[in-house]
């Protein structure tokens, strides 16, 4: 259960419930559970990018307390704010990638998934076909003369 004021307990449990659902999603059941699946993935995203600028800041209000292990506390502060930084880069990326899931979402919205015949196996792997290749022709939505 989340506690929404233990941060280390939270990430623990974050992780884990990130795990599970990399195991979970491997094979969907019913394909209009995606929907609602990269929905959550979206909100997740969105809760992420505000996590990881909350965590930046706190490098750097907590910079007075920032030393390497020998001692140097300049090196400490120099280190706090290039973790900050790199913080605040990972937020931007995971804005990015909210864009592209909200982009995700809305595609999504306009399937109506239909019972169909089983495929072959090959037609059924997600990974036998490369995403990024055009879909082919028959497929492809356009405009019937």
């Amino acid at each position: 259960m989340p506690t929404f004021s233990n941060p280390v307990q939270d990430a623990t449990e974050t992780r884990q419930a990130v795990r599970a659902l990399a195991h979970a999603s491997r094979a969907f059941a019913d394909p209009a559970d995606t929907y609602q699946v990269v929905g959550e993935l979206l909100g997740t995203l969105r809760s992420l990018e505000q996590v990881l600028e909350q965590v930046a800041a706190a490098h750097v209000l907590h910079q007075d307390k920032a030393f390497l292990d020998n001692g140097d506390h300049e090196a400490g502060v120099d280190e706090a704010w290039a973790a900050a930084n790199a913080l605040r880069r990972a937020a931007e990326l995971v804005q990015s990638a909210e864009t592209a899931v909200d982009q995700a979402s809305q595609h999504s919205s306009y399937i109506a998934w239909h019972p169909a015949p089983v495929a072959s196996r090959l037609e059924l792997d997600p990974f036998s076909r490369d995403p990024f290749e055009a879909p082919p022709v028959s497929s492809r939505r356009g405009l019937s003369l």
